[in-house]
């Protein structure tokens, strides 16, 4: 004959069953706890690194546009070096003009 199953050891295994489930789902919740407190821990990074990112592209854009500023008072200065050297070689081609013509009135 055949042996009825008794109802207790099915309610255990089900309790057995159930406390398994628990214990899993009680350690998802744990890591999940422990991930979340790690993406926290990586939003607060990120927006460490997106201020500091934002500080050296301020610095960078005011080095640039500064160095854009010098470059054009270094032409200014240039420009005004080589007018001036003009001026100058030209009045030393005149005095040497001059020189020379008057070389050549007194000898012919």
């Amino acid at each position: 004959m055949s042996e009825v199953p008794k109802q207790g050891s099915q309610l255990d295994r089900i309790e057995g069953l159930l406390a398994q489930v628990l214990d899993r789902l009680t350690r998802m919740e744990e890591r999940q706890n422990a991930q979340s407190a790690q993406i926290d821990s990586h939003a607060i990074q990120l927006s460490e690194y997106s201020q500091r990112i934002r500080e050296l592209e301020v610095q960078l854009a005011v080095a640039a546009a500064s160095g854009k500023a010098q470059t054009r008072a270094l032409n200014g200065r240039w420009a005004a070096v080589g007018a001036a050297s003009l001026v100058i070689l030209g009045a030393i081609g005149a005095f040497v003009g001059n020189a020379v013509i008057k070389l050549l009135h007194i000898g012919s």
